[in-house]
């Protein structure tokens, strides 16, 4: 779809598109939109920043089928914007074993989770994964892993991975096709704190920010000043 959101209010069992109703406003997100906004959001954490574009598919995936991917990242912002552990490796018998992750968000490592299934999944048989299974940023593995060649079974304390006989799946699946489609339907309220999160990673606006895009600095009649990298505040080219 090409817009960024549709409104459209649920009564009952009906629709009503427009309606005043803000209790039950709900807005019919694109895809796109919804891993932009995501997307930056990520960038406001401290999960690592080549890590943050696999994180946003891990939410975008658990909204999309239903796991309460949007509210999930809410919930565990504060301390996603504080220190957090990295994964370790470790071969034993059952396969890789993936480090209790209780003590912190599953979401800050739930990529490298997805990682470690793929590279674990035997040829014939099953490997397990220590996991907390119960959280939404695990569950929403299962159709990740499925885009990979991998089946994933989800319990309390674990992951089962296996080699998907029909190899790895080439196109959407339903609830993928439906959000490409006819995007996400998401409450109006909870996307709204999206968009409020995601702005907090833009740079204010400012006379300095007006005269620079990327990497470069422009004076008032376009010539280049200076060039500002990643890494380096741009207040030292001022």
């Amino acid at each position: 779809m090409s817009t960024t959101a549709v409104r459209t209010a649920a009564v009952g069992s009906a629709e009503r598109p427009g309606a005043v109703d803000t209790d039950a406003d709900v807005l019919s997100v694109s895809v796109r939109e919804m891993r932009l906004m995501t997307g930056r959001v990520m960038l406001t954490t401290t999960v690592p920043f080549g890590s943050a574009a696999a994180a946003r598919d891990v939410v975008v995936a658990a909204e999309i089928h239903g796991l309460g991917g949007l509210a999930g990242l809410l919930d565990a912002l504060p301390a996603l914007r504080g220190p957090h552990l990295r994964p370790e490796l470790r071969y034993t018998a059952a396969g890789f074993v993936f480090p209790d992750a209780r003590a912190q968000p599953p979401l800050a490592t739930a990529a490298d989770l997805l990682d470690l299934a793929v590279a674990a999944a035997p040829a014939d048989g099953s490997a397990r994964l220590a996991a907390p299974g119960g959280d939404w940023a695990v569950r929403a593995l299962v159709p990740l892993a499925a885009r990979h060649g991998v089946e994933l079974t989800v319990s309390r304390d674990e992951l089962t991975v296996r080699r998907a006989t029909a190899g790895p799946r080439t196109g959407p699946d339903a609830a993928e096709h439906r959000a490409l489609s006819y995007g996400v339907r998401v409450p109006a309220a909870l996307w709204h704190r999206v968009v409020a999160e995601a702005e907090s990673a833009l740079t204010p606006d400012s006379p300095l920010s007006r005269t620079h895009a990327g990497d470069s600095l422009f004076g008032p009649g376009g010539e280049i000043l200076a060039e500002v990298g990643e890494d380096e505040p741009v207040g030292v080219a001022s």
